[in-house]
């Protein structure tokens, strides 16, 4: 999903494994909030793709921490959240903790 992003991010100084990148997403977040309130649409298409880029060069220092892929990560999220979204949306630790160790033995059988 995010590899052609990723390739170029490895080709430019700040290369791929960013720590910064989550505070650069959000910077990316308020100039596309700007771009919008001044009608520049244009502008806030050009902040949409930074923000792109920078949610994954996050999401790939995220996983270069864990020592799994992207892929693991949304698999993680998507164990933990179907739980989260369960009616009166129960947040249970315990239940979130078996879910996403079970999630990750299955990816790597």
């Amino acid at each position: 999903m995010f590899d052609k992003i990723l390739e170029y991010a490895a080709q430019l100084p700040s290369g791929v494994l960013d720590p910064k990148a989550a505070d650069k997403l959000v910077a990316e977040r308020e100039e596309l909030v700007a771009a919008l309130s001044e009608g520049d649409y244009e502008g806030a298409l050009t902040e949409g793709a930074d923000a792109a880029y920078y949610a994954a060069k996050h999401l790939h220092w995220v996983a270069h921490q864990l020592g799994v892929t992207i892929p693991d990560l949304v698999a993680l999220a998507e164990a933990k959240y179907a739980l989260r979204a369960r009616p009166g949306n129960p947040k249970d630790d315990g239940a979130e903790r078996t879910a996403v160790s079970a999630e990750m033995a299955k990816r790597q059988e």
